[in-house]
């Protein structure tokens, strides 16, 4: 799912949804999996359909669509210091972002699987939100 630390980043300082969004999404224009236009498809998506990517309390799954900018597929992981809200009454505050960034809708659902598969444990979600470093995360995710 992530296999190098510069995927992952921990206690990072958002003071809205959108400034977690971009947080989440740097290391994905940074590292060449998706276009700055993928960050803005987000943005403007969630402005038009509200956000539809908050899967669990506290957890967000950031996506656009392909043509939306996507490069490669990758997987980032982002914790927030202060969880924000996002507008979502069931699932606000989010302090987790796990962003998906997909060439095609079939790698979509392949890399979504396998986030369902992290979500689904409360244990690694707790070993995640106290995690003190990088090579923390990245050692429970592989």
């Amino acid at each position: 799912m992530i296999d190098d630390a510069k995927w992952i980043q921990i206690n990072q300082t958002a003071q809205d949804w959108q400034e977690a969004l971009a947080i989440a999404c740097a290391p994905l224009i940074e590292y060449g999996a998706a276009e700055p236009a993928y960050l803005q498809g987000i943005i403007d998506n969630t402005k038009s359909w509200g956000p539809y990517y908050l899967i669990a309390p506290g957890i967000a799954m950031p996506h656009a669509r392909p043509e939306q900018g996507a490069i490669d597929n990758q997987i980032t992981l982002t914790t927030l210091n202060q969880p924000v809200v996002f507008g979502h009454e069931e699932c606000d505050p989010v302090w987790l972002l796990i962003t998906v960034c997909a060439t095609h809708s079939d790698d979509h659902i392949r890399l979504i699987q396998r986030i369902s598969e992290l979500v689904d444990s409360p244990l690694s979600l707790d070993k995640i939100r106290t995690a003190k470093t990088v090579s923390d995360v990245l050692l429970l995710l592989n």
